[in-house]
């Protein structure tokens, strides 16, 4: 077996465990005092002797083992914080989008004033020169 084809499993095997997770209670979170039942091996399954051993297989074996037991509980423990982190993330993102919201708009409607009143007083000077029939640049005598 490929350690890292089994890291992949693993993980796929927790995203699938992590979206399949409903409201499992609080007695789906594994106590401190609580013993987690590991599956035993059959005797055929055991080597003889102590060299016959292929300890790095025997490692993965019970990794996989221990590992697919706490799976199933560990379900409600990462739903319960995931969603506390996600709201915790969710709620300051939205404070700093909402603040940036509000300045970028304060900003537009200020230029936007401020457009609209250079135009307006084009607009009048405009006018005004229209109706003196005058060169706005020659001086009065």
């Amino acid at each position: 077996m490929n350690t890292e084809d089994d890291l992949e499993r693993l993980a796929d095997t927790l995203r699938s465990a992590a979206a399949a997770a409903g409201e499992a209670g609080e007695n789906a979170i594994p106590l401190l005092t609580e013993v987690v039942e590991v599956p035993r091996y059959d005797s055929s399954e055991l080597p003889r002797t102590l060299v016959e051993i292929d300890w790095a297989q025997l490692a993965m074996r019970v990794r996989e083992n221990v590992l697919e037991g706490l799976l199933g509980r560990a379900d409600a423990l990462l739903d319960a914080q995931l969603r506390e982190n996600l709201q915790a993330v969710i709620g300051r993102a939205t404070e700093s989008l909402a603040a940036d919201l509000g300045s970028t708009l304060e900003q537009l409607i200020r230029d936007l004033v401020a457009r609209a009143v250079a135009e307006e007083i084009t607009r009048v000077h405009d006018e005004v020169i229209r109706a003196r029939g005058t060169d706005p640049v020659a001086p009065r005598i």
